[in-house]
């Protein structure tokens, strides 16, 4: 193998383990109402508010962005479950993931333009009806 086509090859491969990192932000909604932390695990993730099946409390607002060639729309929802979890919360109400048109995301990295970008963002909320199913997910 050449040497420009090895370091081709080291610098994509660095491209891609770094583009495939979350990065997320949380934004408190109600600091009076201080929780602990739950698990990932415990945070039930539902589509819009009519799906949460019991009255709830509203605790932080998270967003999350990635990179959408690397980045899926799980890999997104995990991380704003783990950020969810951080805050004490037992749900996560998840906005769709919101991403650029695919064959602008893939031009986009080829040229270093970093254009692919994948967005979502979410509330999470404590539930009290779902706190013994939230014990018994994290062990607490």
């Amino acid at each position: 193998m050449k040497a420009p086509s090895l370091v081709i090859l080291l610098a994509g491969g660095l491209l891609a383990s770094s583009a495939c990192s979350v990065k997320t932000k949380t934004t408190d909604i109600s600091p009076a109402l201080s929780r602990l932390p739950t698990c990932e695990n415990g945070v039930e993730v539902f589509d819009s508010r009519a799906d949460v099946p019991s009255s709830y409390s509203e605790l932080a607002w998270i967003e999350a962005q990635g990179n959408s060639v690397w980045t899926t729309d799980s890999q997104m929802r995990s991380e704003m479950r783990k950020r969810a979890a951080q805050s004490g919360a037992n749900g996560l109400i998840a906005n769709a993931v919101q991403q650029n048109k695919v064959g602008v995301n893939i031009l986009g990295e080829a040229v270093g333009a970093h254009t692919a970008t994948a967005e979502a963002t979410g509330l999470a909320i404590w539930i009290p009806a779902n706190r013994a199913k939230t014990r018994q997910l994290c062990g607490r």
